[in-house]
């Protein structure tokens, strides 16, 4: 099957490396296994579905999204080049999707949850078919971003690839009602109700593709989360804007992309808010704002790591 090409405006392309990996974000833990259940040649038994509906499923094995990281654990750490490996799945097979998903996880959405308990463990089935829809979504609504940008009309066929969702797709319904919600039901009703009106042709504009986008953020959880990793006193609390799954990390990186907005960055030291000049901070790794620089912190934070470190050797050699 041939690859999906993604057409991205330059308007879009030229930026993304810069911004990307800017926005904290967090880690989430790396599945423990991911089957393949193809028609005909397997079906989700152990589930207690005794008929086969004919579709290409995944099935994880995975830690609750909660949990800790533990050492024997595998957890995916963010890196810019996750979003656009993502889009080439739209018209992928099932082996290279389920290739993608063993190594970064399930979405957690329109998916099915084992209700049996497997000692601290989540058994999660999901259609192959809806890693394609958002997959070919996503990248739709990179290139309707680039048109507007460029005050050109956008192709219909990218709108039409995102109202072509899944027929019999079925939404968790939830008795709560978010007065402040952007939608007046569950993220993942609020996306098939929006995806049927773009397939009717309706409302195909920029408030529609705003909305699309917010509905995405909302069924990535994406927000901000305040994490406290590591030990000892160089340990120090971090706001990050993801959740801990690849949907929330992708739908986190689709907007920023999507809308130019310059992404920012916090100081691991004062907390602050800054935007990072140059070449983006690394995952996991230390940054500071101009002020801080400025005072020395960086300084100061490495020799206080070299004393707790040769502090650390004294103690195990017994001196």
């Amino acid at each position: 099957m041939p690859k999906m090409k993604v057409r991205l405006d330059k308007i879009l392309r030229d930026e993304a490396k810069n911004m990307l990996g800017r926005t904290p974000a967090q880690g989430w833990l790396k599945p423990e296994q991911v089957t393949l259940f193809m028609p005909r040649l397997g079906r989700l038994s152990d589930l207690g579905n005794p008929a086969h509906d004919g579709l290409e499923k995944l099935e994880f094995v995975v830690d609750r999204p909660w949990a800790p990281f533990l050492p024997h654990t595998h957890p995916v750490r963010p890196s810019p080049d996750i979003l656009d490996r993502f889009l080439r799945l739209a018209a992928a097979p099932a082996s290279q999707i389920h290739q993608f998903a063993s190594r970064f996880g399930p979405l957690f959405i329109f998916c099915k949850i084992d209700q049996r308990k497997l000692s601290d463990k989540l058994v999660i089935v999901e259609d192959c078919a809806v890693w394609r829809h958002f997959a070919a979504s996503m990248g739709s609504l990179l290139r309707i971003a680039s048109c507007f940008h460029a005050n050109r009309r956008p192709d219909p066929a990218d709108w039409q690839s995102i109202g072509a969702c899944p027929a019999y797709l079925v939404a968790k319904r939830d008795t709560r009602y978010d007065l402040l919600s952007s939608i007046p039901d569950t993220p993942e009703h609020g996306w098939i109700v929006m995806a049927h009106f773009v397939r009717k042709g309706s409302d195909r504009d920029r408030t529609m593709w705003a909305g699309l986008l917010n509905v995405l953020l909302e069924l990535g959880r994406v927000r901000p989360w305040l994490v406290w990793e590591g030990s000892g006193s160089l340990a120090l609390p971090k706001l990050v804007f993801s959740g801990r799954s690849l949907l929330s990390y992708l739908a986190l990186q689709l907007c920023l992309r999507a809308s130019k907005h310059d992404a920012f960055a916090v100081c691991g030291y004062c907390n602050r808010e800054y935007a990072p000049m140059g070449r983006a901070p690394k995952a996991g790794q230390r940054n500071f704002c101009p002020d801080c620089r400025a005072s020395g912190v960086p300084v100061r934070m490495a020799q206080r790591a070299r004393r707790e470190r040769l502090r650390e050797q004294n103690l195990a050699a017994g001196v």
